[in-house]
């Protein structure tokens, strides 16, 4: 051997042990950088809380004041029978050839079904006049089947189907209104466009 020259085998041997050296740094470099960095684990929940449940509306109960044959008001609040239409408070009919005051019988006529007992109404929607539009019950009686059934307020078609068979009864019997002649309440209020708006509550 040569003074001062290396052999060849040992700078191979020396090489690679210089390569595995940074290699094993740089692996530990990284396995260090990897721990620091790592996002810390979310506990994910097995089952998903149910949503909650939204209240269901609460009907309005009390006792009623009569306002006219689909009106009433029950504390404080004005309620519009759904789906019936009954005549106007100053409304005439006619029976027998003569006038009456049909407006007044539909309230006298409401006012009896009522008496004293407490009525349980249920919101369906609002009018114009911002009044609740509502079913109502006293006892297990529905307020507009009656009002319809005893001829004191017609199915208000235009709104809800629900009475035209009470309407059919009280027709062929010739019940209330049907006893005699008389103009639809709608068709009475457009002759008189400010009734509605003059009404005391």
């Amino acid at each position: 051997m040569v003074a001062g020259r290396i052999h060849p085998g040992i700078a191979v041997l020396a090489a690679v042990a210089g390569v595995t050296a940074v290699l094993l740094i740089l692996q530990n470099v990284n396995h260090n950088d990897a721990s620091q960095t790592r996002a810390p684990e979310i506990p994910v929940a097995r089952t998903l809380p149910e949503p909650a449940q939204a209240p269901s509306a609460q009907p309005l109960s009390g006792i009623a004041r009569v306002i006219d044959g689909d009106t009433i008001s029950v504390q404080g609040t004005h309620i519009r029978l759904a789906g019936i239409d009954a005549p106007e408070s100053k409304q005439t009919c006619e029976r027998n050839g003569q006038p009456y005051a049909c407006g007044e019988r539909a309230i006298e006529a409401l006012i009896v079904l009522l008496g004293a007992r407490p009525v349980e109404c249920r919101k369906t929607s609002t009018d114009r006049y911002q009044r609740v539009i509502a079913k109502c019950t006293v006892d297990s009686t529905d307020l507009g089947a009656w009002m319809v059934e005893h001829g004191w307020a017609i199915a208000y078609r235009k709104y809800s189907l629900d009475y035209l068979s009470a309407e059919d009864r009280a027709r062929s019997s010739k019940l209330g209104m049907w006893a005699g002649t008389f103009m639809m309440p709608e068709e009475w209020r457009k002759l008189k466009p400010t009734e509605k708006q003059n009404v005391k509550y």
